[in-house]
């Protein structure tokens, strides 16, 4: 909506400038005053309908940045204690840098480690306790094949597994383990949809990205 907006403001600006050109090759050849005064006509209509396009853009920004404020502290009243006595691992895979979920996660209570992949051979194949979730980030289309062998053998393992990516990105996800999948992780919303299936240990795609089950795994 908003770039909408801005193409508007931009087309109406290339119409006007088109105008002011006109009236001068007008003037030029056609001295009669009547095409001189039809086009300062629509000129001045032409001034209202972009003035009011500003007007419009500039209440849909507010209401966006409000949005934005609200979504953050829902995010914040929401997320508090949710993940008490759950240890989250971020994988710095160099996908994507997620180290920004540190905040939220603990704030919601849970314990937070970052490692790199080649710390986490020594995980495969262990008892690990269904507290623990390791956390990936994906961008591009492709999958990483060193990575997605990683994520095969811990899945294998019996570790839960949660996948991010931000707005930017949709990776392909047929090739994933079975999981926790979350676009938009850039946006409060995804952040809690993101918390909520921590807590609740929902697995399957949510978010606004075509292919997501809903914006969120369970109602709130």
């Amino acid at each position: 909506m908003n770039f909408g907006f801005r193409y508007h403001v931009a087309s109406l600006m290339a119409v006007f400038f088109s105008l002011i050109l006109g009236i001068l090759i007008g003037g030029a050849l056609f001295p009669d005053h009547v095409l001189v005064d039809e086009q300062a006509r629509v000129i001045t209509e032409l001034e209202e309908r972009f003035r009011k396009s500003q007007a419009s853009l500039a209440e849909v920004e507010e209401e966006l940045e409000v949005a934005r404020m609200a979504w953050a502290q829902f995010l914040d009243a929401v997320s508090k204690d949710l993940l008490t006595a759950k240890t989250v691992v971020l994988v710095d895979d160099g996908q994507m840098d997620i180290s920004f979920l540190g905040t939220a996660l603990q704030l919601a209570g849970a314990e937070v480690q970052t490692v790199q992949p080649a710390l986490l051979e020594t995980a495969v194949g262990t008892d690990l306790p269904e507290e623990i979730t390791f956390v990936f980030s994906l961008s591009g289309d492709t999958l990483v094949a060193e990575l997605q062998e990683l994520w095969n053998e811990l899945a294998t393992s019996g570790a839960r597994l949660a996948f991010v990516w931000d707005t930017s990105n949709e990776p392909a996800l047929s090739d994933l383990p079975k999981s926790l999948k979350i676009d938009s992780i850039d946006t409060a919303m995804g952040q809690l949809a993101f918390l909520v299936g921590l807590a609740r240990g929902s697995e399957g795609h949510f978010g606004r990205q075509m292919g997501a089950q809903g914006l969120f795994p369970c109602e709130l």
